[in-house]
Protein backbone atom coordinates (compact mmCIF):
# COMPACT_ATOMS: atom_id res chain seq x y z
CA UNK A 1 0.00 0.00 0.00
CA UNK A 2 1.48 3.35 -1.02
CA UNK A 3 1.34 6.53 1.05
CA UNK A 4 -1.53 8.03 -0.94
CA UNK A 5 -3.66 4.95 -0.29
CA UNK A 6 -2.72 5.15 3.40
CA UNK A 7 -3.87 8.78 3.51
CA UNK A 8 -7.21 7.82 1.98
CA UNK A 9 -7.75 5.27 4.74
CA UNK A 10 -6.80 7.77 7.45
CA UNK A 11 -9.10 10.41 5.95
CA UNK A 12 -12.01 8.01 5.76
CA UNK A 13 -11.50 7.06 9.40
CA UNK A 14 -11.26 10.72 10.40
CA UNK A 15 -14.50 11.56 8.58
CA UNK A 16 -16.28 8.60 10.18
CA UNK A 17 -15.13 9.76 13.57
CA UNK A 18 -15.87 13.46 13.08
CA UNK A 19 -19.00 13.43 10.92
CA UNK A 20 -20.53 10.00 11.43
CA UNK A 21 -20.66 7.19 8.92
CA UNK A 22 -23.33 8.87 6.75
CA UNK A 23 -20.94 11.59 5.58
CA UNK A 24 -20.70 9.86 2.18
CA UNK A 25 -24.38 10.72 1.75
CA UNK A 26 -23.60 14.39 2.26
CA UNK A 27 -24.69 14.93 5.87
CA UNK A 28 -23.05 14.86 9.28
CA UNK A 29 -24.34 12.94 12.28
CA UNK A 30 -25.94 16.24 13.34
CA UNK A 31 -27.78 16.39 9.96
CA UNK A 32 -25.69 19.29 8.72
CA UNK A 33 -25.13 19.38 4.96
CA UNK A 34 -21.54 18.77 3.84
CA UNK A 35 -20.03 20.51 0.81
CA UNK A 36 -16.50 19.22 0.27
CA UNK A 37 -16.17 21.41 -2.82
CA UNK A 38 -16.93 24.52 -0.78
CA UNK A 39 -14.30 23.39 1.71
CA UNK A 40 -11.81 23.03 -1.13
CA UNK A 41 -12.34 26.46 -2.64
CA UNK A 42 -12.41 28.25 0.73
CA UNK A 43 -9.07 26.68 1.67
CA UNK A 44 -7.73 27.63 -1.77
CA UNK A 45 -8.76 31.22 -1.02
CA UNK A 46 -6.87 31.09 2.26
CA UNK A 47 -3.78 29.78 0.47
CA UNK A 48 -3.99 32.56 -2.14
CA UNK A 49 -4.35 35.15 0.61
CA UNK A 50 -0.92 34.09 1.88
CA UNK A 51 0.61 35.58 -1.29
CA UNK A 52 1.41 39.24 -1.76
CA UNK A 53 -1.30 39.72 -4.37
CA UNK A 54 -2.69 43.10 -3.28
CA UNK A 55 -1.22 45.72 -5.60
CA UNK A 56 -2.06 48.54 -3.18
CA UNK A 57 -0.23 47.36 -0.03
CA UNK A 58 2.81 45.45 1.24
CA UNK A 59 4.27 45.47 -2.26
CA UNK A 60 7.67 44.12 -1.16
CA UNK A 61 6.52 41.43 1.28
CA UNK A 62 7.30 37.77 0.61
CA UNK A 63 4.60 35.07 0.40
CA UNK A 64 4.00 33.20 3.65
CA UNK A 65 5.34 29.91 2.29
CA UNK A 66 4.92 28.13 5.62
CA UNK A 67 1.22 28.91 5.81
CA UNK A 68 0.77 28.09 2.12
CA UNK A 69 2.05 24.58 2.82
CA UNK A 70 -0.36 24.28 5.75
CA UNK A 71 -3.28 25.37 3.56
CA UNK A 72 -2.28 22.92 0.82
CA UNK A 73 -2.43 20.08 3.32
CA UNK A 74 -5.85 21.31 4.47
CA UNK A 75 -7.05 21.31 0.86
CA UNK A 76 -5.90 17.71 0.52
CA UNK A 77 -8.17 16.61 3.38
CA UNK A 78 -11.20 17.87 1.47
CA UNK A 79 -10.04 16.71 -1.96
CA UNK A 80 -9.66 13.19 -0.61
CA UNK A 81 -13.04 13.38 1.12
CA UNK A 82 -14.82 14.26 -2.12
CA UNK A 83 -12.90 11.58 -4.04
CA UNK A 84 -13.90 8.97 -1.45
CA UNK A 85 -17.50 10.16 -1.53
CA UNK A 86 -17.80 9.65 -5.30
CA UNK A 87 -15.72 6.44 -5.26
CA UNK A 88 -12.90 7.79 -7.42
CA UNK A 89 -9.70 6.71 -5.65
CA UNK A 90 -8.29 4.01 -7.95
CA UNK A 91 -5.47 6.08 -9.43
CA UNK A 92 -3.04 6.72 -6.58
CA UNK A 93 -0.06 5.06 -8.29
CA UNK A 94 -0.13 7.83 -10.89
CA UNK A 95 0.92 10.43 -8.33
CA UNK A 96 3.31 8.53 -6.06
CA UNK A 97 6.36 9.81 -7.93
CA UNK A 98 5.97 13.48 -8.88
CA UNK A 99 8.64 15.85 -10.09
CA UNK A 100 9.19 18.64 -7.59
CA UNK A 101 10.57 22.12 -8.26
CA UNK A 102 13.26 23.94 -6.31
CA UNK A 103 12.37 27.44 -7.52
CA UNK A 104 9.24 28.66 -5.75
CA UNK A 105 7.19 30.18 -8.56
CA UNK A 106 4.50 32.21 -6.83
CA UNK A 107 2.68 33.18 -10.02
CA UNK A 108 2.35 29.58 -11.24
CA UNK A 109 1.15 28.40 -7.84
CA UNK A 110 -1.49 31.14 -7.55
CA UNK A 111 -2.78 30.34 -11.05
CA UNK A 112 -2.99 26.63 -10.19
CA UNK A 113 -4.84 27.38 -6.96
CA UNK A 114 -7.24 29.66 -8.84
CA UNK A 115 -7.99 26.83 -11.27
CA UNK A 116 -8.78 24.54 -8.32
CA UNK A 117 -10.94 27.26 -6.80
CA UNK A 118 -12.80 27.80 -10.05
CA UNK A 119 -13.50 24.10 -10.62
CA UNK A 120 -14.70 23.50 -7.06
CA UNK A 121 -16.85 26.61 -7.09
CA UNK A 122 -18.47 25.57 -10.38
CA UNK A 123 -19.08 22.05 -9.09
CA UNK A 124 -20.83 23.46 -6.05
CA UNK A 125 -23.21 25.38 -8.32
CA UNK A 126 -23.74 22.68 -10.94
CA UNK A 127 -24.26 19.40 -9.10
CA UNK A 128 -24.38 17.45 -12.38
CA UNK A 129 -20.66 17.95 -12.97
CA UNK A 130 -17.93 16.77 -10.66
CA UNK A 131 -14.39 17.70 -11.73
CA UNK A 132 -12.68 15.98 -8.81
CA UNK A 133 -10.18 14.15 -11.05
CA UNK A 134 -9.17 17.45 -12.69
CA UNK A 135 -8.83 19.00 -9.25
CA UNK A 136 -6.59 16.15 -8.12
CA UNK A 137 -4.34 16.63 -11.16
CA UNK A 138 -4.10 20.34 -10.36
CA UNK A 139 -3.50 19.61 -6.69
CA UNK A 140 -0.43 17.51 -7.39
CA UNK A 141 0.80 20.20 -9.76
CA UNK A 142 0.44 22.69 -6.90
CA UNK A 143 2.45 20.69 -4.36
CA UNK A 144 5.15 19.99 -6.96
CA UNK A 145 5.46 23.75 -7.63
CA UNK A 146 6.08 24.37 -3.94
CA UNK A 147 8.64 21.55 -3.80
CA UNK A 148 6.53 19.07 -1.84
CA UNK A 149 6.65 15.40 -2.79
CA UNK A 150 4.28 12.65 -1.64
CA UNK A 151 6.57 11.67 1.24
CA UNK A 152 6.53 15.22 2.56
CA UNK A 153 2.77 15.50 1.95
CA UNK A 154 2.21 12.30 3.92
CA UNK A 155 4.25 13.54 6.87
CA UNK A 156 2.43 16.88 6.91
CA UNK A 157 -0.95 15.22 6.42
CA UNK A 158 -0.30 12.77 9.25
CA UNK A 159 0.40 15.69 11.60
CA UNK A 160 -2.83 17.50 10.70
CA UNK A 161 -4.84 14.26 10.68
CA UNK A 162 -3.87 13.44 14.24
CA UNK A 163 -4.26 17.04 15.35
CA UNK A 164 -7.79 17.08 13.92
CA UNK A 165 -8.64 13.90 15.85
CA UNK A 166 -7.07 15.39 18.96
CA UNK A 167 -9.14 18.58 18.56
CA UNK A 168 -12.36 16.60 18.20
CA UNK A 169 -11.52 14.55 21.30
CA UNK A 170 -10.87 17.69 23.35
CA UNK A 171 -13.92 19.82 22.69
CA UNK A 172 -13.36 21.42 19.29
CA UNK A 173 -17.03 21.23 18.28
CA UNK A 174 -18.45 22.61 21.52
CA UNK A 175 -15.87 25.40 21.71
CA UNK A 176 -14.03 24.23 24.82
CA UNK A 177 -10.83 23.30 23.00
CA UNK A 178 -7.85 25.65 23.54
CA UNK A 179 -6.11 26.23 20.20
CA UNK A 180 -3.15 28.20 21.57
CA UNK A 181 -0.90 26.32 23.95
CA UNK A 182 1.20 28.80 25.94
CA UNK A 183 0.60 31.38 23.17
CA UNK A 184 1.71 28.95 20.42
CA UNK A 185 -0.86 27.68 17.90
CA UNK A 186 -1.45 23.93 18.02
CA UNK A 187 -0.57 23.58 14.31
CA UNK A 188 2.94 24.86 15.01
CA UNK A 189 3.40 22.59 18.03
CA UNK A 190 2.22 19.52 16.10
CA UNK A 191 4.57 20.19 13.19
CA UNK A 192 7.48 20.84 15.58
CA UNK A 193 6.86 17.47 17.23
CA UNK A 194 6.99 15.70 13.88
CA UNK A 195 10.16 17.57 12.93
CA UNK A 196 11.79 16.43 16.15
CA UNK A 197 10.46 12.87 15.90
CA UNK A 198 9.97 12.19 12.15
CA UNK A 199 9.32 8.45 12.51
CA UNK A 200 6.38 8.66 14.90
CA UNK A 201 3.35 6.50 14.18
CA UNK A 202 -0.10 8.14 14.29
CA UNK A 203 -0.72 6.77 17.81
CA UNK A 204 2.67 7.96 19.04
CA UNK A 205 2.09 11.45 17.63
CA UNK A 206 -1.31 11.59 19.35
CA UNK A 207 0.31 10.70 22.69
CA UNK A 208 2.90 13.44 22.19
CA UNK A 209 0.09 15.94 21.57
CA UNK A 210 -1.62 14.85 24.79
CA UNK A 211 1.61 15.36 26.72
CA UNK A 212 2.03 18.87 25.33
CA UNK A 213 -1.63 19.82 25.84
CA UNK A 214 -1.63 18.77 29.47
Amino acid sequence: MNKIQQMYILQSELNDRTNGTDWRSGVTKEDRIISWHRCIYMEACEAIDSFNWKHWKDINSEPDWGNIRVELVDIWHFVMSEAIRVGDTDYSDKYVEIETHTDLNADNLVITLEKILSLSSSANVDKEKNPIREIIDLYFQAISIIGMDVKDLYKRYLVKNQLNIFRQDHGYKDGSYVKYWDAVEDNVIAYNIMEEFPDLSPDQLYKKLEEEYQ
